[in-house]
């Protein structure tokens, strides 16, 4: 029996109708799939990883507003601020080893007590700002009173000199032990060890010295102090320390930290220099970057200074 025309073209059209259906059966199951996962599926979350970036992104914030707080107040004072460019600096500092500690993913609650520390360094700057501001908004005032009458300044002085003897009296009165021209470098030594020389090369380097000056106070307890220098190493947040036991660390505000170097001085009253040393080890070389020192006694911060090495 032949078939028609009409047949063979409907007998060639059957295989595309069975991929049509196909396609549909396809899309459809597509469809059902995509609506179910809209509406009941559940998406996988990493929260330990968002709680992460969450810390991360906070205490970032955190410094940028302290640091953009910090600007500002430089350049509304700058009639003054150049006088603390030292406290500028160790602020610079600690705000960029903070820095490295956030992008390291350090432990939390380390970042949160170093930015802690940072804030009370930029309330002691701003409050610094303000008393020079004052004392300079004071001299311009007298210097003019000095034009309109001698006598009036010669009475201004005496009451300064006056002021200045009583701040004198309070600050020596004081029982807790202060220090100043706290300094930090690095040396290294010369003909036969016989000279010293500080040195900014890191290449250099043999040792790292600290040195300060104890203040008088006759008010202070005499006897043993023990002094404890840190010193950073840049860009790490970690501190150089003979080892890591207990015998190398010591408690301040109910924290145990490490120290670098360790004196103890009998202190009997009067000004006392202090110096501590860090001695490179064998095959040990320094890293370029700025170190941060800090001093401690047992009872707290007597302050901090930095150096750079290139």
């Amino acid at each position: 029996m032949e078939t028609t025309p009409m047949e063979n073209k409907q007998s060639e059209t059957n295989p595309l109708k069975k991929w049509v259906m196909v396609l549909g059966i396809l899309a459809g199951v597509f469809f059902v799939t995509t609506i179910y996962f809209a509406f009941f599926g559940k998406p996988v979350v990493n929260y330990q990883y968002v709680q992460t970036v969450n810390e991360k992104d906070q205490l970032q914030a955190e410094l940028n507003s302290l640091m953009a707080e910090h600007n500002r107040i430089k350049e509304q004072y700058e009639d003054v601020s150049g006088l603390l460019s030292e406290k500028d600096s160790i602020i610079m500092a600690n705000a960029e080893e903070i820095k490295a500690l956030i992008n390291s993913q350090a432990d939390y609650r380390k970042i949160k007590k170093q930015l802690a520390r940072l804030q009370n360094i930029a309330k002691e700057y701003v409050s610094e700002i303000d008393k020079l501001y004052t004392e300079n908004q004071a001299l311009k005032e007298e210097n003019t009173q000095v034009k309109e009458t001698l006598a009036q300044t010669q009475l201004e002085k005496e009451a300064m000199a006056k002021d200045n003897e009583d701040l004198n009296s309070k600050i020596n009165a004081a029982a807790v032990l202060k220090a100043y021209n706290i300094k930090g470098s690095a040396v290294y030594y010369k003909s036969k060890g016989t000279v010293e020389v500080i040195t900014d090369r890191a290449s250099k380097v043999e040792k790292f010295k600290t040195t300060l000056t104890l203040a008088e106070n006759s008010l202070a307890a005499a006897g043993p102090v023990n002094i404890y220098c840190r010193v950073a190493i840049p860009g790490s947040g970690k501190v150089l320390t003979p080892g890591a036991a207990d015998a190398y660390t010591f408690m301040n505000e109910g924290q145990r930290l490490q120290y670098t170097a360790k004196a103890v001085v009998n202190y009997t009253g009067q000004a006392e220099n202090v110096v501590l040393f860090w001695d490179l080890r064998d095959n040990d070389r320094a890293i370029k970057g700025q170190y941060v020192v800090q001093v401690f006694t047992d009872d707290h911060l007597l302050g901090e200074t930095y150096f750079t090495l290139n």
